[in-house]
């Protein structure tokens, strides 16, 4: 038998076996080129691509974050503030680095992790234990809201408990202090933090700020690096917006309003406060009203009843009438008028408020004692396009201008779409519908000497830098003659006499000019008409008119249905504060008293001597009208 060779030591070399000196280059040569790898790659990270390998460890570590803009404040006249954002923050926090917390009182640890930092959050910012618990245990990603909208003082209490991972987040929160008073006017900021309704929306492009960015390294335990990358890009505030609504009449006039629609049993009412010269706004009130800090009520409960509510305006809109007939010739102040105990035309019998016997008035008596018949009488001596022409141009039919959201231009049909009837209601401010601010325009302009000034509120801005910018003064357009407008102002004084419709709109010390209405008013509810709005508007002091006023109370239900009575005394509060807050000199001297009848046995002075405008409506009532 074949024997294995040996070799002098005794140990064979057999197949497969390596020799040990082999097997150890081999050794060495492999952990040589794992050492050249790991090398390399250090080379590469330390080297050549060390910038990029550096910058994305940072992006690991960053955060960054927006900072909210402050909106821009809107402030009153004074620059009383009426709408501004207030710091608050947003706790956030990540589970996993607040399942590290331990609180150690006394050298004994007394609260720890996420069951403990909720508690302790919970315990400073009164939110309950248990939800916040629930979010941090829920959380499957590394970032969560937890506690929403809370002060920068509740904010730093929790931070001085020092809890890893728990951050905040700046926000701002809008606060009206004013409440309800100016609210429709205003407007709000809704869901989303987007302004809806009023100012806040029509003047968003200025008050809306630029928002800053601010990036930070963060640590294993989510605290702030120090010494790591932090890059601040301030944010720019929104400008502020100043009104020429006066803070302190504003809540005068929505109390008295209030309080007068409550008394009434009314479903609603405005207030509203102009300068006769300039057209601005002092106060703009309407109630019911809403808190404009809640967002989440309803839509309709929050709607701007001041240019959004259209209504048959009634027997203030026989001062356009008025206007009209001075302003062609056709009248004069003391041009009589006989007016009869019922008036047909085209079919239907016209009467007056309230019953009479037939009345020997002037043109002045007739718009100062409120006559829908008398009012006939003169204001069917103008064409149809004329009427319509003085309407059109008094503002009816189209917006004011004012530019607020959801405004109604009203109701003006055209004279083609008239029907028998429609000629003779348009003149006494039925059949036709305007807003509470298209009222006081009408006003405005026979106060003005005849020159209309279209309403404005928003005075100017101020930028971050503190540069103010005022807005561009409305275009004004003369309407009538001054005659006309001096002739209607000294018979609107009749109106707050004891003789007139509205004695209770008197202010005392002060001339007053007014007109009363109580109209028919068009529930939509029922599809018929139903009670009655009622208003009064007037200006004082009538020898050189400052302010306007306007109120309105729709569908009063106790006290009274007419306008001089419901209206009447609001109209008294508002001027008497507005003028003796603003140090407006009661007036000097008397008014000098109008004939508001005449002697059926005296010459007519009126165009044709000898004839009044009661003869031309017997005829009309003797073939039938």
């Amino acid at each position: 038998m074949a024997l294995t060779p040996r070799s002098s030591n005794g140990i064979g070399h057999g197949r497969g076996v390596a020799h040990p000196q082999r097997r150890a280059w081999v050794l060495l040569l492999g952990v040589l080129m794992v050492f050249s790898l790991f090398g390399a790659q250090l080379v590469r990270l330390q080297g050549l691509d060390a910038a990029s390998v550096s910058a994305a460890a940072v992006d690991d570590r960053l955060r960054e974050v927006t900072i909210p803009a402050p909106r821009g404040a809107i402030t009153d006249v004074d620059g009383e503030p009426m709408a501004l954002d207030i710091e608050r923050k947003h706790i956030t926090a990540d589970p996993v680095n607040v399942a590290g917390y331990r609180r150690v009182e006394d050298g004994e640890v007394v609260s720890e992790g996420l069951v403990g930092a909720a508690d302790d959050i919970a315990a400073l910012t009164g939110s309950d234990a248990a939800e916040l618990r629930q979010v941090l245990r829920d959380t499957t990603g590394r970032w969560t809201y937890l506690v929403k909208d809370v002060s920068p003082q509740t904010w730093q209490e929790v931070d001085d408990l020092g809890i890893p991972g728990v951050d905040a987040e700046d926000y701002h929160k809008r606060q009206y202090p004013l409440g309800e008073a100016p609210a429709p006017l205003l407007g709000w900021v809704g869901a989303g933090d987007q302004p809806a309704g009023g100012l806040e929306r029509t003047q968003n492009e200025a008050l809306t700020g630029t928002p800053g960015e601010r990036s930070y390294e963060l640590g294993g335990q989510g605290e702030i690096i120090t010494t790591g990358t932090s890059v601040d890009t301030p944010a720019v505030p929104g400008q502020d917006i100043r009104l020429s609504v006066d803070s302190d009449l504003q809540w005068y006039a929505y109390d008295a309003l209030e309080e007068r629609v409550r008394q009434a049993g009314g479903l609603s009412g405005y207030v509203l406060v102009q300068e006769v010269k300039t057209g601005r706004l002092v106060a703009a009130a309407s109630y019911p009203s809403f808190d404009p800090s809640e967002a989440t009520q309803d839509a309709d409960a929050m709607r701007n009843l001041l240019v959004e509510d259209v209504f048959e305006p009634g027997s203030t809109t026989k001062l356009i009438t008025a206007a009209a007939a001075l302003e062609e010739g056709l009248v004069e102040a003391d041009t009589p008028i006989v007016v009869p105990t019922h008036l047909p035309r085209a079919g239907k019998v016209f009467k007056d408020a309230k019953p009479h016997p037939v009345l020997n008035l002037t043109f002045a008596g007739v718009l100062a004692t409120s006559s829908n018949m008398g009012t006939i009488l003169f204001g069917e001596q103008l064409d149809e396009e004329t009427l319509h022409d003085y309407l059109a141009r008094f503002g009816m039919g189209r917006r004011s201008g004012l530019g607020l959201p959801g405004e109604s231009s009203g109701v003006l049909p055209p004279t083609e779409e008239w029907g028998p009837t429609t000629q003779y209601t348009l003149m006494f401010g039925q059949g036709m519908s305007s807003t509470a601010l298209q009222q006081l325009s009408v006003f405005q302009t026979i106060a003005n000497d005849g020159v209309h000034v279209p309403p404005s509120v928003v005075e100017g801005t101020t930028d971050s830098q503190g540069r103010y910018a005022e807005a561009e003064a409305p275009q004004s357009e003369r309407i009538v003659s001054s005659k006309t407008a001096r002739t209607l102002t000294s018979i609107m004084e009749e109106v707050t006499s004891e003789e007139g419709t509205a004695p209770m709109a008197a202010v005392d010390g002060y001339r007053v000019s007014g007109k009363t209405s109580t109209a028919s008013r068009f529930d939509d509810s029922l599809g018929r008409y139903s009670k009655t709005t009622a208003s009064f508007v007037g200006y004082a002091p009538s020898e050189d008119p400052e302010y306007v006023v306007a109120v309105t109370v729709q569908r009063p239900t106790n006290i009274s249905i007419y306008g001089g009575t419901i209206a009447g005394p609001v109209f008294t509060n508002v001027m008497r504060y507005v003028l003796q807050s603003n140090g407006v000199p009661p007036s000097e001297g008397e008014h000098e008293r109008m004939d508001l009848e005449f002697d059926p046995g005296a010459p007519a002075p009126g165009k044709e001597q000898g004839v009044t405008l009661s003869d031309v409506a017997i005829k009309d009532e003797g073939s039938g009208g």
